[in-house]
């Protein structure tokens, strides 16, 4: 093999390798620097005991009485708290137990106490102009499993198969910022492989929500430089013919 072929491979293999740690990196340097221990700051006095109690048996919030949609019932209560109480949390919880007389109460209070932590954090994350889109996205996911593990996090944050497609743009934008000047086959090879990792056993039901938006973005990502030189008309003809390619090849 030539050596400039295996300077290419071994660039890639590490480019890889360090994309992939990328997020752990994130969190550790940013999150942990920044918020310190985030499950401890999930609940302020009145809602601890609660809140200590839930994560043993979170599936209390899908019994009878509670809300049906809990994301959509945080929100409205959200907006309660912001313009009809001027951000008092102090009527927040008192309107709470008035509408929940009894345990559900304090368990809502507590959720909601945890949520809004959650959404602060996450703002100050996406504010940060030091973090990419991927950096970001994958910040406020972690973010999310550290103060919502397991149960309450599908409960309050259910999977959509639109979000692995916009993981994956984002994860190859940001390897592209990193990598500039790499290759077209680089830049497809990163995207199938990574593609494979995030659609896992969902493939079908994720690519059918895949929009032509997201592939003119790809291939517009990945075929930068072959088309740079390129008409209208050329690059129209050209980015249809390469979006018919990824989608073949990552089946094959």
């Amino acid at each position: 093999m030539p050596m400039n072929k295996k300077k290419t491979i071994s660039i890639l293999l590490i480019s890889i390798l360090l994309s992939f740690v990328l997020g752990g990196l994130v969190y550790f340097l940013f999150l942990k620097k920044h918020y310190g221990n985030t499950k401890e700051s999930s609940y302020d006095s009145r809602s601890e005991v609660y809140w200590q109690r839930l994560q043993n048996r979170p599936e209390v919030l899908k019994g009878e009485g509670y809300p049906n949609d809990l994301r959509d019932f945080l929100e409205t209560l959200r907006g309660k708290e912001s313009y009809l109480w001027k951000g008092d949390r102090d009527k927040t919880y008192l309107h709470l137990l008035e509408e929940y007389p009894d345990e559900r109460g304090h368990v809502l209070y507590a959720v909601y106490v945890a949520y809004m932590n959650w959404r602060e954090k996450s703002l100050e994350i996406e504010s940060s102009p030091s973090l990419s889109t991927y950096e970001k996205l994958t910040a406020v996911n972690r973010l999310k499993e550290e103060i919502f593990p397991g149960f309450l996090n599908l409960l309050l944050f259910p999977k959509h198969p639109t979000s692995p497609p916009v993981l994956l743009s984002s994860y190859l934008e940001d390897y592209i910022q990193r990598n500039p000047y790499s290759y077209a086959r680089e830049r497809k090879r990163i995207f199938l492989r990574k593609k494979e990792e995030l659609y896992k056993q969902e493939k079908w039901d994720i690519q059918s929500w895949e929009s032509p938006s997201f592939y003119r973005q790809i291939v517009n990502l990945i075929y930068e430089r072959e088309m740079k030189e390129m008409t209208d008309e050329e690059k129209t003809f050209y980015r249809s013919s390469k979006i018919e390619e990824l989608k073949s090849d990552f089946w094959n």
